[in-house]
């Protein structure tokens, strides 16, 4: 007989989590650049097909609907208000299965290694925190005697394992009666299930649970992992990124180095740098914070708060603008956006063919080629007014961006450091306002996280991106932010945005439909800005 294999979704997050990331369902909670629901599937990879709870009242985006059906999930809305036992009496009667084995997996946790194949099994781990957990009891041959649940803050039976939130049964019909004569209460009826048949534990391989703000991060920390032309070690404590690009890291920390304090307050704090093992490295403190790229592309996070992390944001910017170099500021633009496009471009043609001479056409409306575009982008940028250059963080993008709520504060992370082949703490402001926007307008952390669908019929490009709530509260807060005088929505910083997009596919030569998009994103923004 087929299992019945259910992922418990059907209440938002507690307050904790809510405060960070909205009221999500928690197997639709981010983690990195994509949601727990993927991790889920993954892990439970062979098992068959599987059933997501989530409440009836929260609208799954169409992106997320198409992604749960072709991992083969079928999603059970529940109403609102039920106890988890009720939930799970309300999805099993919904699907009418018969009486065939149940499976089920708590919306907030992540097991490796699940016994998929067994029944009448408890999946159990240790306890590494004082949080509320349902301890597990067992009698003298070694079988689940019953499970007690601790509170908040006890310390709890000395040894005893816990419900890591994997529970396997043979019989769903001896499941709904244990469930219902015990009222909903989930672990009162699995007591009542286990009075009945011997249930054993299973020790969990690796057991994640992410219900709780402490455990979400530590959780999301054992399964990020870093990009490929560099590594970055974490170990809870500190991150230490090393490259074998020497400049390139020497850069990042001499600019964590030497900013100012009032743009150090808003910055990951350097613990220091060296050579080990003929790599170079440098070590910040990690902070258990969510990224902004996260709370943009899978968040549900209101636009009070959203108003909040724009203001810090333009506290930053303003911090780096009163810091002025030597410089002029022009000069710096026009190598990072000018100069740096055109190379880029030239490469991508070179490795892959693409005529970047050809007028191209986006939507079925006519487009000049992409070098044409860089071209005309420049004179756009707003050169020419004697900017003196300021601290630049130069890659001052969502993904790059921490949020720490209770102090209302960014924590900016991985700055750039070079301009050219020059290692500064200097650049334009301009500059980091359009890394801004092209996480806000360009809708970049959309693409790298596939949030998008593009088109390309000969030289004929489109992209589509899936709506979100916020776009239209950061589009505004951005056109309110100033900096330098410098408008974050003004024509000078979209140009300069536009180019940042012309430049990206040589970045991704791994990712073909990546750099397809990037060149539709580079159309769709220039034919706004030329409208």
């Amino acid at each position: 007989m087929t299992p019945v294999r259910l992922i418990m979704s059907g209440a938002a997050v507690g307050q904790e989590l809510a405060a960070e990331f909205g009221p999500l369902p928690p197997s639709l909670l981010p983690v990195g650049v994509q949601r727990l629901y993927e991790l889920q599937v993954a892990a439970l990879e062979g098992a068959g097909p599987l059933h997501m709870v989530l409440p009836e009242s929260y609208v799954l985006s169409d992106y997320d609907r198409g992604r749960l059906a072709g991992l083969g999930v079928t999603v059970v809305e529940a109403p609102e208000g039920l106890t988890l036992g009720e939930a799970v009496v309300y999805a099993l009667n919904s699907i009418g299965a018969g009486d065939v084995p149940v499976h089920i997996l708590h919306g907030d946790t992540l097991i490796e290694g699940a016994p998929v194949a067994q029944s009448d099994v408890f999946v159990s781990g240790a306890r590494t925190n004082e949080y509320a957990w349902a301890e597990v009891v067992l009698d003298e041959d070694g079988a689940i005697a019953r499970l007690e649940t601790t509170s908040a803050g006890q310390a709890g039976g000395e040894g005893r394992a816990i419900a890591a939130g994997y529970f396997a049964f043979s019989s769903s019909l001896d499941l709904l009666r244990a469930l219902t004569r015990m009222r909903g209460d989930f672990i009162a009826g699995l007591n009542h299930y286990v009075a009945e048949r011997p249930v054993r534990l299973a020790p969990a391989k690796v057991w994640l649970d992410f219900g709780h703000l402490q455990t979400f991060f530590q959780s999301k920390l054992a399964v990020t992992t870093a990009r490929a032309f560099n590594t970055v070690r974490i170990d809870g404590q500190t991150a230490r990124k090393s490259s074998a690009d020497e400049a390139k890291i020497w850069a990042e920390a001499h600019w964590l180095q030497e900013i100012p304090p009032a743009v150090q307050i808003h910055c990951a704090r350097l613990l220091g740098f060296g050579a080990q093992d003929g790599r170079v490295f440098y070590e910040t403190e990690y902070e258990f914070l969510p990224v902004l790229s996260e709370l943009f592309v899978f968040g549900a996070v209101a636009r009070r708060p959203w108003l909040r992390i724009m203001a810090s944001c333009e506290a930053f910017l303003a911090a780096c603008a009163a810091e002025e170099g030597r410089g002029a500021a022009d000069d710096a633009l026009l190598a990072l956006a000018g100069d740096k496009t055109r190379e880029r471009l030239e490469a991508y043609a070179r490795a892959t063919g693409f005529p970047i001479d050809r007028p191209l056409r986006y939507g079925g409306q006519p487009c000049p080629s992409l070098l044409e575009i860089a071209e005309r982008l420049v004179p756009a940028y707003g050169l020419g007014g004697g900017r003196r250059e300021c601290v630049m963080h130069g890659d001052f993008c969502f993904s790059n961006i921490l949020y720490d709520s209770r102090v209302r504060r960014i924590k900016a992370i991985d700055p750039r450091g070079l301009v050219g082949a020059r290692s500064t703490i200097y650049g334009d402001s301009r500059y980091d306002l359009a890394k801004l926007a092209h996480s806000i307008v360009g809708r970049y952390d959309q693409i790298i996280a596939g949030r998008c669908r593009t088109s390309v019929v000969g030289d004929d490009f489109q992209i589509e991106f899936e709506p979100l709530a916020a776009q239209a509260w950061l589009e505004a807060a951005l056109g309110d932010l100033q900096v330098g005088g410098v408008s974050g929505g003004s024509s000078e910083v979209r140009a300069v945005m536009t180019s940042l997009f012309l430049s990206m596919p040589p970045l991704h030569a791994d990712r073909p439909e990546r750099q397809q998009a990037f060149i539709a994103n580079a159309l769709r923004l220039f034919r706004e800005l030329d409208a």
